[in-house]
């Protein structure tokens, strides 16, 4: 929630000496005060979307100390869309592929940064962008035929495009390092588009008549940024 504070000029003349010296003196020694990690508990347990636990629970509260990553700041203890988008808006800060649960990378990132008391900034001084391209979920168009299927859709800035297509669901798992790939377990994937632009059109073929895939839009921008829309199906005619 957004909070608007105003600050008013003090009506009255002249103040003690006393007065203002104490109260500089009360506002020094609590402005440098450290922030210590007991503030926070560390995570016991990867985390992934749709569950309950305490776990989650201290996710939520880490992450909502930026509201620049988790602006609802809502603390129920359940994975669901809200503390999704801020896992994602962590990792997309951090630099670590934006895949929406707390894998081994991230993980290891929070507690690292819970247990060394390091506030969380939001965001690391890396000399490109860290913003990943957003993929308009509104803009994904399908047609599919007998052995073939072509997805469009946008985002908001130029990208290059690839699809990953599987006949059963994908396993996911964070990348090793930053800037790159999660790694998708399963199925195929097209060729990466060689240029960069905001509208993809992507065609797949030699597929399976009467077939429900599984398939993963990713897109990734100049600086190496990437964004994904997962576990959607189209089925074939």
């Amino acid at each position: 929630m957004n909070k608007i504070i105003s600050l008013k000029k003090n009506n009255y003349g002249y103040m003690s000496f006393f007065v203002v010296s104490s109260l500089l003196l009360v506002g020094m020694l609590f402005a440098i005060q450290p922030v210590y990690a007991a503030t926070f508990t560390q995570l016991t347990a990867q985390l992934d979307y749709g569950q309950t636990s305490v776990n989650v629970r201290n996710l939520q509260v880490f992450l909502s100390s930026n509201p620049r990553i988790y602006p609802q700041g809502l603390v129920t203890g359940y994975f669901g869309p809200l503390t999704k988008s801020a896992v994602m808006n962590f990792q997309n800060a951090y630099g670590i592929s934006q895949v929406g649960r707390v894998g081994p990378q991230t993980l290891a990132k929070i507690n690292s940064l819970i247990a060394s008391g390091v506030a969380l900034t939001g965001g690391l001084p890396y000399g490109n962008s860290t913003v990943a391209p957003t993929i308009h979920a509104n803009s994904i168009f399908i047609s599919t035929s007998i052995t073939g299927a072509t997805i469009s859709w946008s985002t908001n800035e130029a990208t290059r495009a690839m699809v990953y297509y599987s006949t059963t669901p994908f396993q996911l798992r964070e990348a090793e390092s930053e800037f790159t790939r999660p790694l998708i377990v399963g199925g195929l994937r097209t060729p990466q588009t060689s240029s960069l632009q905001n509208n993809q059109n992507v065609s797949i073929s030699d597929l399976q008549s009467n077939t429900t895939y599984y398939y993963i839009i990713e897109a990734s921008d100049a600086d190496g940024n990437f964004s994904y829309i997962l576990y959607r199906t189209f089925t074939t005619k």
